[in-house]
């Protein structure tokens, strides 16, 4: 009995210690990655005749791709390497199941994030939205597609740089080809190709959409980010399994 009640004393430790370890470098990856490119933007933005139905959806767009992506990349490598995540696969739950579970804290950063970064932009430009219900529709499935694309890099990778140098160069090209700094149209035509490959596209455009006025389009990006969400998470967890395998 003693043993049983020592080993669960030291389980509750070492989750608390995940808990506390992985919220520090949340902290410090929020400064880094994620208020950065918010000032990168603005600073791209000042000075220039942009008009809110532009900056707020390539803003917001951008704040969900790094806030919902990288909550995976921190702490799918720390349970593997403090072998919590094979404890996990232990229970009677299936994979599925479990990366649902860890892509909800990606997910639920990135929504806080983002919505938090849309009403100060609002509130800063005088602007409004046209639906916010579908604004935040558009808001919660982008952030869902993104935090099934960390959870599908991480399950790739051994340790937390490899996870983030990874997530990174996946990221930055998205970022410039996906609406966020110009208009799709204003791209040359093989960019303008790749850009809809790409699941930051189809949120920016859905936001826009939501911002203006939402046309059959808005529809049809909310189709486009869902596949993406599937198509990813069915990615990870076939990782995982081909992994658990070996």
């Amino acid at each position: 009995m003693a043993d049983r009640s020592s080993g669960a004393s030291a389980s509750a430790s070492g989750f608390y210690s995940l808990l506390t370890r992985g919220f520090a470098i949340a902290k410090k990856d929020a400064r880094i990655y994620y208020f950065k490119p918010v000032f990168v933007y603005l600073s791209f933005s000042l000075g220039r005749e942009i008009s809110p139905d532009l900056l707020i959806p390539g803003l917001v767009g951008m704040v969900s791709l790094f806030g919902a992506s990288s909550v995976e990349a921190i702490s799918i490598p720390i349970e593997k390497q403090t072998e919590t995540y094979e404890l996990l696969q232990t229970a009677p739950i299936s994979t599925g199941t479990i990366v649902f579970g860890k892509g909800l804290a990606g997910s639920s950063f990135g929504i806080i994030l983002s919505l938090a970064t849309a009403t100060g932009a609002i509130m800063l430009s005088g602007s409004s939205v046209g639906d916010p219900l579908l604004f935040m529709i558009a808001t919660v499935l982008g952030a869902f597609a993104f935090s099934a694309l960390g959870m599908a890099v991480a399950s790739a990778v051994k340790d937390m740089p490899t996870a983030n140098m990874s997530l990174t160069a996946l990221r930055l090209p998205m970022i410039f080809i996906s609406g966020v700094f110009t208009p799709i149209q204003a791209l040359p035509f093989p960019l303008r190709v790749i850009s809809y490959l790409t699941p930051l596209t189809y949120l920016v455009d859905a936001l826009r959409e939501a911002l203006i006025g939402p046309r059959i389009t808005f529809w049809l990006d909310l189709i486009a980010m869902a596949i993406w969400f599937a198509a990813l998470q069915a990615l990870a967890v076939a990782v995982l399994n081909r992994k658990t395998r070996l």
